[in-house]
Parts: structure tokens; sequence; C-alpha cells
């Protein structure tokens, strides 16, 4: 058991090596949600508060034969299949931001991690999703290409945490540097909640319906002396692989709390063993999911007193570390709610749910797999130009796309952020009435848009696309007016 102080301290040494720490995600099994969806939800956080985020619809790519991909700064190149999957595309101006689903509803986003092992020769870090969407057609497949790669290729950076789903399954995989890999199955009836350490505690190596795993991964372990397998039995891979700096750090510890405690039937101590994942005392939907990505600790002890001086809980320091302390935090880019649903035709069941910067702030907009057109306030580049500077990101996307609703969401957040006490009242109000037209909107349409498409599917898709970039293009009005009648306070 660690207790508080040294949980400080550690939290205070870890930020002073310069480690970032961004995004937050919950993995929930089709049998803990309420209406039977798997669903990813995720806080996208990058340590600049001033981020691109551009929407794609990929369709599926040929290629010919020898084309390859290079991988980023050109460590190596894998041969493209024949054909791509279709694929819908989150993409901005960080490599580690990328988010997808594709046309079979194979969902994957990541969190950064830690690990220990040092020098492990990887070569490839970005491209492993973008080629795993691109040629899975369920889950488990993608784990599956993902570990073949990251043993072939061996994993570039220190180590990184992918979350990915499909209607009928979620998995965790956590990859370290080089050519090691696990991955655990969410139980169906169960939530994972994931910071910026690894999750996956218990491995069973003969059970291969709920874990994978590279062929080394307990050896390897024993071989650098982080485990004795005679004598720290059971193998814990969370503790033998991950490195302290991640394991300690408290805003790992405390974001993981507050939700854990949002959801579990019992109460979590700051200093538990917290487990892989949970059974809910409710099941879950996307309110419930959006109230958790908003989270700043409120109704705990480490809630933030947003009355003094106006100030915003995005900006604060408790416990001797930086702003990204809160679930919901000053690096937001964007939080995303991916909803995956069998029993719907992928088109419509396949739905992100996505708000601009600060979940706390903004309402979730569906946005459906089979949309035909993405509001050009939304997508600037065409998705071919991001594909082909898909390894050239850094650039100067303000001045590129200056008119791209990402900025306009970014000053709105800003604008907020300096007068927030004042503020957020009438904004949470606001945000309360367009998610309730939503989700009303969404209810009163899906069983038509259902029905239309057994009979013209074509006619569904564009009532789909129309009610999606609709709801689009009313929070990107609505926020110019109220940024329009915020009074800046300096930020």
């Amino acid at each position: 058991m660690k207790n508080l102080l040294a949980l400080i301290l550690a939290s205070s040494v870890s930020f002073h090596t310069g480690f970032c720490q961004n995004c937050f995600t919950m993995l929930v099994g089709k049998n803990a949600s309420t209406d039977g969806s798997v669903i990813v939800a995720h806080n996208e956080d990058d340590l600049n508060d001033h981020n691109f985020v551009d929407l794609h619809k990929v369709p599926r790519i040929t290629h010919q034969a020898g084309e390859k991909q290079v991988f980023l700064f050109n460590t190596d190149s894998l041969d493209e299949v024949e054909e791509t999957y279709a694929y819908f595309w989150i993409t901005g101006s960080k490599y580690a931001e990328e988010q997808y689903v594709n046309e079979w509803g194979v969902a994957i986003t990541s969190n950064s991690s830690r690990s220990r092992v040092q020098n492990g020769n990887g070569r490839i870090d970005h491209n492993l999703r973008r080629i795993v969407i691109e040629r899975a057609r369920t889950a488990r497949e993608a784990v599956m290409i993902a570990g073949m790669l990251v043993e072939k290729y061996g994993y570039a950076s220190s180590g990184r945490i992918y979350s990915i789903a499909d209607p009928n399954e979620a998995w965790v995989l956590e990859v370290a540097n080089g050519p090691h890999w696990i991955a655990r199955r969410v139980p169906d009836d169960e939530v994972a909640v994931i910071s910026n350490c690894y999750v996956i505690d218990e491995f069973q190596e003969g059970d291969t319906t709920n874990y994978l795993a590279s062929p080394d991964i307990i050896d390897y372990a024993a071989r650098n002396g982080w485990y004795e397998p005679h004598k720290d039995m059971p193998f814990n891979f969370r503790k033998v692989y991950g490195h302290k700096d991640r394991l300690d750090a408290i805003w790992n510890i405390a974001r993981k709390w507050a939700i854990l405690n949002q959801l579990a039937p019992q109460h979590y101590d700051l200093n538990a063993d917290f487990p892989f994942s949970i059974k809910p005392k409710h099941k879950v939907d996307i309110q419930t999911l959006i109230n958790n990505l908003g989270n700043h600790y409120e109704n705990t002890g480490f809630a933030y007193d947003t009355s003094l001086g106006c100030g915003s809980p995005h900006h604060r320091s408790g416990f001797r570390v930086n702003d990204t302390l809160t679930v919901c935090n000053l690096y937001n880019d964007y939080s995303c709610i991916t909803q995956l649903r069998s029993w719907l035709p992928a088109e419509i069941g396949n739905v992100q749910w996505i708000a601009p910067r600060y979940p706390c702030i903004q309402p979730f907009i569906p946005w459906y797999y089979g949309i035909n057109r993405i509001s050009p306030d939304f997508e600037k580049a065409t998705y071919v130009e991001a594909l082909a500077n898909y390894n050239n990101k850094n650039r100067d996307y303000i001045g590129m796309y200056p008119e791209h609703a990402c900025w306009v969401f970014d000053d709105f957040a800003n604008r907020v952020d300096s007068c927030y006490g004042d503020e957020m009242g009438t904004t949470m109000e606001w945000k309360g009435n367009f998610q309730r037209d939503v989700f009303e909107a969404v209810k009163a349409n899906e069983v038509k848009i259902v029905a239309l498409y057994k009979s013209d599917r074509d006619a569904a898709l564009q009532v789909l696309t129309d009610l999606t970039n609709r709801f689009a293009e009313r929070a990107l009005k609505e926020t110019e007016e109220r940024l329009l009648r915020i009074k800046p306070h300096g930020r």
C-alpha cells in the first residue's frame, strides 16, 4: 500500500522528468451498457492547448503490388494490402491524437504510458493504429495484427495503451518498447477505466479467449530480474512492466479513482490497488459517460472552488503537478464516445459522439459512420491531403486553415476559462438544453432511418448526414454567438 505523501512526492519527481501524461479512456462491455452497445469513451489530451482537429471519411483504397506504407521518420515500411477498409478518422496536429472507427465497427484509440523497457530498438509507433484499422474486421483480429507488427518491427516508444473494440467486445492492448505486448478482453458486464499507466494485471496464458500476448512476455521480465516466477506468483503485467513514475503518479491514480467511485458499487480508497475492470452499480449510458469525461473531482475532497477569482478547474496546480490533473483538463483537444451497436446496420449502429475541446462545456454531436459528407467547417483538408501528410505533422495549421471550427471552440474554451465562475452556470444550461435536443432528435429519427434503410439505403444515409451536420453546424454557430457575448478577462 502506498501512502498519499509518497504519491505526491513521486508525482512531483515524475513531472520534472518531462514525460507527458495525457488522455483518459473508459471501455464499456456490451452487458454493462444500457442498450447492449460496446462503448469506448475517450478524452484526447495533448500538451498544447491550441491543437488542430480535422474529421475525415476515408473510402476503401486499392493499392498496386509493391506499394508500401512508410513508418514515421522513415524507420521502416510495410507492404500495402490490395484494398484497405474504409474508416472515419479524427486527425490533427499531433501524431498521438489519431482516432478511428472502420466500416466493420472496429474502433481504436490510445493513451500514453511508460514501461521499464530500455533500448528495445522499436521501429513502429504512429502507424500501428492506422494499419490495424485498414485491415481488421474484429477487435480480436485488430489485436492480433497489432501484436504481429509489434513483434516484427518492435514498438518505438517506451509504452502505450491501445483501446480496441467492435460491436461485440472490447480489448485493452498494452505495448512496451521493443517486441513486447499483452492484451486482455474487457468482460462483457464490466467497465475498464484507463489513465496513463498500464492496467492489465493478471495473465492467464491458457485462456486465449480473454488473454493474448507476445511469447516472451514473462521470460523477458524474468531475464531482466523484474519477475521471479517461483517467488512472485502470479505474474502481474502492470506491476512488472510499468514504470514507477506512471504507476505512482497522482494524476493517474486520482483520475481513475474519481471515475471508479462514480461507477462502482463500492467505494475505493485513493491508495487502493485498483482492479483491471469493475461491474458498474448501474448500467452505463452515453449521458453517464459525458458526465465522467467532464469530471473535475466534483463532490470529492479535491473539488476546485471556482468562485475564487473566477478560477477554472482546468488551470490548477494541486498535488504539485501540472494542469493535466483532472479528467477534463486544460489540454483536452476533444472528447469522443464511440458507440458500437451490433443489432443495427454498421452505417447507423456505429456512432462517434464528439465534443470539441472541453467536454464539460460542449455538447456531444453524433457523427454516424454512414454519413456521406462532413461539414466543411469541420473538414478543411481532404482525406487525400491528410493521408499524404500522415507523417508530416506540427505544421502551421492556423495559417493553413484559419476558418476551421476547431479554433472557435478553442477560443470559446479559453474565454470561459478566463471567467469560469461567472460563465459556468449559463454555459452548462446551454449545453444541457442542446444535448437534450440532440438525444430527442436521435431517438425520434433513428427508428425511421432504420426503416428507410431497408428500402432506400442512400436516402437513409442522407438523412443521417443531414442530422449530423445540422447539429454540428448549430453547435458552431451558437458557440460563436456565445463567444461574442463573453467579455474577456485575460487568459
